[in-house]
């Protein structure tokens, strides 16, 4: 049950997670704090000293999250005593009252265990009697309080909670000062927050903290942690850029981003960029926590600051070059606390929301005289190109091509955002359609680059609607069937259309076709894809389009490889051969990863990871967000391939954030890359969340291919996790989905062999060895011997399970020395985890355990931290208790049989037939020597 609650409000902007007590309302029910984003060193720091028995104060401006963290601390489960205190501003004048919320409670639990008159003063002071006066009276509340303590130390340790101490009123904070000096041998101690103005100043209540007390600073989040803050608060609402310009404008601060955020959703501007003319909004609960520096200024802000709030890159060099003496023009500022100074010459708001401010409250003709005088000041194209776009608002023709060609140097920096906002600034500053529709679709592709999904989606609309030149219609759909993302069904339209526009232009045909080829293979008709991409092949030749021809290739090679090898490896190389020397483009970077999947799957994984090292650095430089989401994904697999777990993980969390960022809601690809590194290095439980919603969002936009994909890797989660039942029916779909695809190259996705191992360890023996012969002979037609190494492990699992586990170890063996140099680690690790469980089965214990001991080693030297924790498990099993061997699904109805379970209820708890059930258990009495259910049951008494 939960009483209502009138709960103080905390700069972070959620209610103190602290309850009150005693005259104010308490929440009784309160739920456990989740973990607060970005602060997980922050909170092992501090949960290691609190363990250890030190005190712990929390310090940082207001608004960073210090009442967040402690909430989070203090709602742990441990064994002490939490007495908890939320102080406040306007409640410090108030005697006491610190000490009315940390002891009320316990003071009527226990006060009648202090001395009388030391019970008399506490409740004098905690507002039970009349208020104490005199010195004697405030020297016994401070020893009622120690023994009070005393008392509580006694039965637990006992942790006082403060927040905001530096509101604590004076009396409490009298109190607290004397205990602190004289509880070191008790079991007492404080975790606390103060606030400071500024990072790296000295709180200056810590004398309050028993001894020893460590001082941990609460930092400002990075631009990735708050923007998982805010998706978390409001939703997908908020562009890449935008993103970018809140972490800058709060300096890192959760509170304040947060109420910047609140504000732009309440102005319903979240969705897409503020144009750099407009300011963020600034709430007024916000203005009041920085203000107070612009109030001390002796006069409003003058242009030497709305200068700086309007430049780029402020300095004093640049102040001097737009007519402004620095020593004069920010004496005020500085003497105020507005601006900072460094020796280098760099000249900075104290604070980022000043700037927001000085800027948002300037007239707008002040604003664009700034702009003005910056513009003349600044010898960057780029930069003077903006500033005169933001000091001429009328449509100017010689300016909309200054703006342009500052867009085009923006690009080749690789700022595709900056490049952006120039084009589009140009398109609303040019007088002539053409022009403004080309300029606008500038704006989308290098919006789409930067990976702001919205913004390019609006800019590409209106190119379309108004172009009437061909060339800009066909380019602007095709990006909108790019924006389209993983759900390609209702792309039909736009291609229909393209290719109308296209007419006899054979460049334009191209173009078209390839990305018809692109929906013919998300649609799983394979033929047609490849007859249409030999048709755009042509057509690209043609017109001499080598950057088309170049993925025309790539895609053509990979979807020929089911069914000609080498003839898709000889078409990828020219792929490749015809890429060099182009520039970075989104054609050459799908060429270059599909061609090094192709030296990946080929096993020569040395090359895999010079190709792919070498694009990942190509594409970051030219910041091209999409086209980095894309590569990360291989990079992650060529990692996980090549034994890199922690490199694989680290890629394949960069890249699931790319693709929550750019996929406008259906990041499936991502997800599912995320599951597959979290599955090889990071954490079970993570993977199989990523999982989940990889396989929502794919069935969402109808994408087969990425929804078998996910489907296989569920399964492959479960049987990690030692369900190996629940991994079947998964897997069955993965496969059925795979088959009505056509021919598969089985070394594309590492999988398969899991699949039979489940249906085997389900029962379905006679569908497994249908499988592994089905699989088995596609890689022997493909000559994929990538995956025969974990083809010998599934089929002597088969084997194991069907018949003879020594026949099965005698053949996982042979596989194993024939494979000692496989290219992919994983591949032997696992074999020896697989031939670790058959030595168990053949009752070779001694075998068994040499078996995962190496797998243990394997898996501990690639980072394959969940395979680590299973095989440490399993040898920690052998290790212990009398072993069996037993398969997972045998232990399952060896349980089953224990509690009592009929054959027809263990059929429906392991969706086995009545007859598998039978059979698990004719072949459980012949190993054991035993005739019957109890028999069984006595003989695996000590069994794990």
């Amino acid at each position: 049950m939960v009483a209502l609650s009138l709960q103080p409000q905390h700069p972070d902007g959620e209610p103190s997670p602290f309850a009150a007590t005693s005259g104010r309302l308490a929440l009784v029910g309160q739920r456990r704090p989740t973990s607060p984003v970005g602060r997980a060193e922050l909170l092992d720091a501090a949960r290691g000293s609190l363990n250890a028995g030190e005190s712990v104060l929390v310090v940082g401006p207001a608004g960073i999250g210090k009442s967040t963290v402690l909430g989070a601390l203090a709602g742990e489960p441990a064994p002490r005593r939490v007495l908890r205190a939320a102080a406040a501003e306007l409640e410090s004048g108030l005697p006491y009252l610190t000490l009315v919320d940390l002891f009320g409670t316990a003071l009527a639990e226990h006060g009648s265990l202090l001395p009388g008159h030391l019970r008399a003063a506490l409740d004098a002071a905690l507002l039970r009697t009349a208020t104490p006066t005199t010195p004697q009276d405030e020297l016994a509340v401070r020893l009622a309080v120690l023994e009070l303590l005393r008392v509580l130390a006694a039965r637990s340790p006992v942790l006082l909670v403060i927040d905001d101490l530096q509101w604590v009123d004076e009396p409490s904070a009298g109190v607290l000062r004397f205990v602190a000096r004289r509880v070191p041998d008790l079991a007492v101690s404080v975790l606390a927050a103060e606030r400071v103005s500024a990072l790296g100043r000295l709180p200056l209540r810590a004398d309050l903290c028993p001894p020893p007390c460590v001082e941990l600073p609460v930092t400002p989040l990075s631009e990735e942690e708050l923007a998982r803050l805010l998706t978390d608060r409001f939703g997908a609402r908020f562009s890449r850029g935008l993103m970018t310009r809140l972490h800058t404008a709060s300096g890192g601060n959760p509170m304040f981003a947060v109420e910047l955020g609140r504000a732009l959703v309440e102005r319903g501007e979240a969705g897409a960029a503020v144009p750099p003319a407009e300011p963020l909004p600034v709430p007024e609960r916000l203005r009041a926590l920085v203000s107070a520096r612009l109030a001390a200024l002796p006069s409003r802000p003058g242009a030497a600051l709305l200068l700086l709030a309007a430049a780029a890159r402020p300095g004093r060099a640049l102040l001097v070059r737009a007519g402004i003496d620095p020593a004069v023009g920010l004496a005020e500022a500085v003497g105020a606390g507005v601006v900072e100074t460094d020796s280098d010459g760099g000249v900075r708001f104290s604070h980022p929301l000043l700037r927001e401010m000085v800027y948002a409250d300037a007239e707008p003709a002040a604003r664009a005289s700034a702009h003005e005088r910056l513009a003349a000041a600044v010898d960057d194209p780029v930069e003077r190109a903006r500033h005169l776009a933001l000091a001429r608002p009328d449509p100017d023709e010689a300016l909309a091509s200054t703006l342009m060609d500052a867009a085009a140097v923006a690009r080749r920096r690789g700022a595709p955002l900056v490049a952006a906002d120039l084009a589009r600034l140009a398109a609303d500053r040019t007088v002539e359609p053409g022009r403004a529709s080309l300029y606008r679709l500038e704006a989308a592709r290098c919006a789409y680059a930067g990976g702001m999904s919205a913004e390019a989606n609006l800019l590409a609309g209106a190119a379309l609607r108004e172009a009437a030149d061909a060339d800009v219609r066909v380019t602007a759909r095709l990006l909108l069937v790019d924006l389209a993302g993983q759900d390609q069904s209702g792309i039909g339209p736009l291609l229909d259309a393209a290719f109308l526009d296209a007419g006899t232009d054979q460049g334009l045909v191209a173009q078209v076709r390839l990305k018809r080829g692109w929906k013919m293979l998300y649609d799983g008709d394979n033929e047609s894809a490849l007859a249409e991409l030999k048709r755009a092949e042509q057509a690209a030749e043609q017109a001499g389009q080598t950057e088309c021809l170049v993925e025309v290739l790539a895609l053509r090679g990979t979807i020929e490889a089911p069914v000609n090898l080498r003839g898709s490896e000889e078409v990828m190389e020219r792929a490749a051969s015809l890429s060099r020397g182009l520039p970075v483009s989104r054609a050459v970077v799908n060429a270059r990863t599909m061609t090094t999947q192709a030296c990946l799957l080929r096993g020569d994984v040395p090359e895999a990871v010079r190709r792919i090292e070498a694009l990942r650095v190509a594409v970051e430089r030219s910041g091209t967000v999409y086209d980095l989401a894309n590569v990360l994904a291989v990079v992650a697999s060529v990692y996980s391939r090549a034994g890199r777990c922690a490199d694989a993980l680290a890629a394949g969390r960069y890249c699931l954030r790319l693709f929550t960022d750019v996929a406008a809601g259906a990041p499936g690809p991502g997800l599912l890359v995320g599951a597959l590194v979290e599955l090889a290095g990071g954490q079970l439980s993570r993977a199989d969340e990523y999982v989940g919603r990889a396989v929502a969002a794919s069935r969402a936009a109808g994408d087969e291919e990425w929804l078998k994909g996910a489907y296989a890797v569920q399964g492959q989660i479960q049987l990690l996790a030692g369900d190996p039942l629940a991994a079947v029916e998964p897997m069955r779909v993965a496969y059925q989905m795979e088959q009505r695809r056509g021919p598969i190259d089985p070394a594309h996705f590492l999988w398969h062999a899991d699949f039979v191992e489940v249906l085997a360890a389900a029962g379905a023996r006679d569908e497994a060895t249908a499988v592994f012969t089905e699989v088995r002979g596609q890689a022997l037609r493909l000559d994929r011997r990538v995956v025969e190494l974990g083809l010998a492990r599934a089929g002597a699992v088969l084997t194991a399970h069907t018949g003879d586990p020594r026949t099965a170890v005698a053949a996982l063996t042979e596989a194993l020395e024939r494979w000692a140099d496989h290219p992919y680690p994983f591949e032997l690790a696992r074999a020896w985890q697989a031939l670790g469980g058959l030595e168990r089965r053949a009752h070779r214990r001694g075998a068994a355990r040499d078996a995962l001991t190496e797998a243990v080693g394997r898996y501990a030297a690639m980072g394959a931290q969940p395979w680590l924790a299973v095989a440490q498990t399993e040898l920690a099993r052998l290790d212990g208790a009398r072993d069996a061997g037993l398969s997972a699904t045998e232990r399952r109805i060896v349980d089953l049989v224990r509690r009592g379970a009929t054959n027809r209820e263990i059929a429906r708890a392991t969706f086995l037939s009545i007859k598998a059930v039978e059979a698990n258990l004719t072949r459980l009495y012949r190993r054991f020597g035993v005739r019957n259910r109890e028999q069984l049951g006595r003989a695996l008494a000590d069994e794990p």
